[in-house]
C-alpha cells in the first residue's frame, strides 16, 4: 500500500489503485495540528536540558567519590559508570535532536499550507528578519546547538577516562 499525504488533501493510493481523497483540512484542524508540533519540539528540548543537567550533577557526585576513593581500584566501577552515562547522553541528546527535528519539519511544512491558503500571510518579513540576524551573527548562526550538546556529553566521556587512567596507575 503507498500512501501519498499532502497537508491540503490526504490521498490514499491502495493496493486496487482506487484513490480516495478527503475534504481539505479545515484552517482549525491545521493550527491545532501546528500546535501540538510546536509542543513537542519544546517537550523535546525541555527532555534534553533536562538529561544534560542530571548526568552533569552525577558526573559531579561521582567525581567526588572517585576522589575520596582516592583512586583505587574500588573506584574504577564510578569511572566506567561515569564513562557509560556520558556515552549514553551523547545518544540521548542526539535522539532528542532527531525527534525535535521531525516536529520541526512537521511545523514548517503546516506553515507553508497555511500561507497556501491565504490564512498566514507572505514569508518577505520573515525572510529578511532571518538574513538581518545572519547578517549580525555571520559565525554564530553556523554553530550548531545539538552539536554543542553532544560535544558536552562526549567531554563527560573522555572526563570519566581520565578518571579511569589514575585508578589504573595507582592500582
Amino acid at each position: 500500500m503507498l500512501t501519498v499525504v499532502s497537508w491540503a488533501n490526504w490521498t490514499v493510493d491502495m493496493v486496487g489503485g482506487d484513490e480516495y481523497c478527503m475534504a481539505e483540512m479545515s484552517e482549525e484542524a491545521i493550527r491545532s495540528y501546528w500546535k501540538e508540533h510546536r509542543e513537542q519540539l519544546r517537550q523535546c528540548e525541555t527532555q534534553r536540558s533536562t538529561l544534560t543537567n542530571l548526568l552533569i550533577v552525577v558526573t559531579a557526585a561521582l567525581s567526588a567519590l572517585i576522589v575520596q576513593q582516592e583512586f583505587t581500584l574500588n573506584a574504577m566501577p564510578l569511572c566506567f559508570f561515569d564513562v557509560l552515562a556520558g556515552a549514553y547522553g551523547a545518544v540521548a541528546v542526539s535522539k532528542y535532536y532527531e525527534r525535535a527535528s521531525h516536529h520541526l519539519f512537521q511545523t514548517r511544512a503546516l506553515t507553508r499550507t497555511l500561507v497556501e491558503q491565504g490564512v498566514l500571510g507572505s514569508d518577505e518579513e520573515l525572510i529578511r528578519a532571518r538574513v538581518e540576524h545572519y547578517r549580525r551573527f555571520p559565525r554564530m548562526h553556523r554553530v550548531r546547538l545539538h552539536r554543542l550538546w553532544l560535544y558536552l556529553h562526549l567531554a563527560i566521556v573522555l572526563y570519566g577516562l581520565s578518571l579511569l587512567f589514575p585508578c589504573i596507575i595507582i592500582a
